[in-house]
């Protein structure tokens, strides 16, 4: 279980720039990142800290990964 957790998670702090700075990072690699969860709740953190609004791509791709994941939970997620 570990390693996948692993396998899931260190692809997603890549991307996120979280390893490497996205300014080094080939476009298509941005381009991929910008639409990663952790991607865009790290930059929407840091426009906030920096003074400024998120962007509406971040807000954006987070309340759609919030919609899909809610649905596939209400959808799936039994007690039994």
């Amino acid at each position: 279980m570990r390693s996948f957790t692993s396998a899931r998670r260190n692809p997603s702090l890549f991307f996120a720039g979280l390893w490497v700075p996205r300014e080094v990072m080939a476009p298509a690699l941005r381009d991929i990142g910008d639409w990663t969860p952790l991607s865009a709740a790290v930059r929407a953190l840091q426009n906030s800290m920096g003074g400024a609004f998120p962007s509406a791509q971040s807000l954006l791709v987070m309340a759609g990964y919030a919609v899909i994941f809610g649905f596939l939970a209400v959808r799936y997620f039994r007690w039994e």
